[in-house]
C-alpha cells in the first residue's frame, strides 16, 4: 500500500499554543474520517511554555498534553489512541497533576489519577506526566478491540470509570487540543482521530428504521410525557416531553439523521436553550436546557444518528441539570418514550416517571 509521508516542521509563532515543531506521518490511503480509523502517532516539541488557550484549555495543561501525545509516540501508538489519552486525562484531572484524590479514590494522584493498588507503581510515577501516560498507554494498548469501540468505552476499560460514557464529553475538546498542538490547519488529525460521529451512539446502537437514543449512561427519569403540575410554576398543563436526569456537561445525541433548525434560546414554549432537528416527514426533535456553550451545533447543520449535538445542563425553567427530550408530529407534541419504542428504542432506566 502507497504511503504518503509528510515531514513538517512548522515554526507556529502565531498558533494559539506558541512555538511548536511536528512531525506528521500519514497513511494518505488508510485515512477515513470515521472513528474507528486510526492515523499514525504526531509528536509535538515545545519551545518555551505553551501561550494562549485551546477550548478553554493552557499554560501547564497544554503542556502535560504534549506529554501524554508524546508518551503514546513514543510507544508507536497511533494519534487515536493520543487523543484518548488526552481525552482521558482531561476528564479525570483536568489535564492538571492532581496531588490528591475523590471520594471515589482519595489515593488517586496525577493526570490519570492512578491509584495506590500496586498496578500504576510508585507515587512518583503516577505524579509525572510522562510515566503516569505511559502506564495509561502500556494497559491501552493491551485492549486489541480498542479502534472498534467509542473512545469513551476505550477509556473506561483502562480507567474503570462508574459511568462508561463519563469521558465522551471531553472527546471534542481533546481532538481540538491535539489538532492545536500538531499545528493548524492539520484536517487530518481530527479525521483520524475521530470527529463528532465518532460518539459513543455510533457503534452500531442505531435501529434500522435509523434511530436510537439521545441520552446513556447514569441517567434517570424525572418526568414523563404528560399533564403534570409544574415544578417551579405550580399551573397545571402538558408536559410536552420526557425528563432525563444527568451531571452537567453529560453527552446529548442526535436521534436520528436530520438539519438543525434551532440552536439557541428557546421557543416554542419551551425554556432556556435548545437544539431542535428536523427530520423530515414532520417529525422534529427537541434537546432542551443546555447551557449556552453545551450546544455544539449551528442551525443549517446536518447531523447523523448518535452524532453529539449539545451538553446537559440546567438553563431556563429547570430544578436541576437534566435533558427534556420532544419529539414533535407536524408542530403536535407526541409521547417520546412510545414514540421512539415503535422505532425499535429504548430509553435508559427501568421505570418511566408518572406526571404527577
Amino acid at each position: 500500500m502507497r504511503r504518503l509521508i509528510l515531514v513538517l516542521l512548522l515554526a507556529l509563532a502565531s498558533v494559539l499554543v506558541g512555538s511548536l515543531t511536528l512531525v506528521l506521518y500519514i497513511d494518505a490511503q488508510d485515512r477515513q474520517a470515521t472513528c474507528n480509523v486510526d492515523g499514525p502517532a504526531v509528536r509535538v516539541v515545545l519551545a518555551g511554555a505553551p501561550e494562549g488557550e485551546v477550548n478553554g484549555y493552557s499554560g501547564v495543561q497544554l503542556a502535560n498534553a504534549a506529554a501524554i501525545i508524546n508518551a503514546g509516540a513514543d510507544l508507536g501508538l497511533s494519534v487515536r489512541d493520543q487523543t484518548i489519552g488526552v481525552m482521558t486525562a482531561m476528564g479525570e484531572s483536568g489535564l492538571e497533576v492532581l496531588d490528591h484524590g475523590d471520594r471515589a479514590g482519595p489515593d488517586s494522584r496525577g493526570l490519570f489519577q492512578q491509584r495506590d493498588n500496586g498496578m500504576w507503581g510508585t507515587e512518583a510515577q503516577r505524579m509525572d506526566p510522562t510515566a503516569s501516560a505511559t502506564m495509561f498507554f502500556r494497559r491501552l494498548a493491551t485492549l486489541t478491540d480498542r479502534t472498534t469501540q467509542p473512545p469513551t468505552v476505550v477509556a473506561h476499560r483502562v480507567q474503570g470509570n462508574a459511568d462508561p460514557y463519563h469521558y465522551e464529553r471531553y472527546w471534542r475538546d481533546a481532538v481540538a487540543v491535539v489538532t492545536a498542538l500538531a499545528g493548524e490547519d492539520l484536517e487530518a488529525v481530527a479525521a483520524a482521530a475521530g470527529p463528532s460521529p465518532c460518539s459513543a451512539l455510533s457503534a452500531g446502537a442505531v435501529t434500522a428504521e435509523g434511530w436510537t437514543s439521545p441520552i446513556l449512561g447514569s441517567v434517570r427519569y424525572t418526568s414523563a410525557f404528560g399533564v403534570r403540575t409544574h415544578p417551579i410554576t405550580g399551573a397545571r398543563a402538558l408536559h410536552a416531553g420526557a425528563d432525563l436526569a444527568a451531571v452537567d456537561g453529560h453527552p446529548i445525541y442526535a436521534a436520528a439523521d436530520g438539519i438543525v433548525v434551532i440552536a439557541g434560546p428557546s421557543s416554542g414554549g419551551n425554556t432556556g436553550y435548545m437544539v431542535a432537528i428536523d427530520h423530515g416527514g414532520g417529525v422534529q426533535t427537541r434537546y432542551v436546557h443546555p447551557w449556552p456553550n453545551g450546544i455544539l451545533v449551528r442551525v443549517g447543520e446536518t447531523v447523523t444518528a448518535g452524532q453529539q449535538v449539545a451538553r446537559v445542563g440546567s438553563s431556563g425553567n429547570s430544578t436541576g441539570p437534566h435533558l427534556h427530550f420532544e419529539v414533535r408530529v407536524n408542530g403536535t407534541p407526541v409521547d417520546p418514550i412510545a414514540f421512539l419504542a415503535a422505532r425499535g428504542v429504548a430509553l435508559p432506566g427501568t421505570r418511566v416517571a408518572q406526571p404527577a
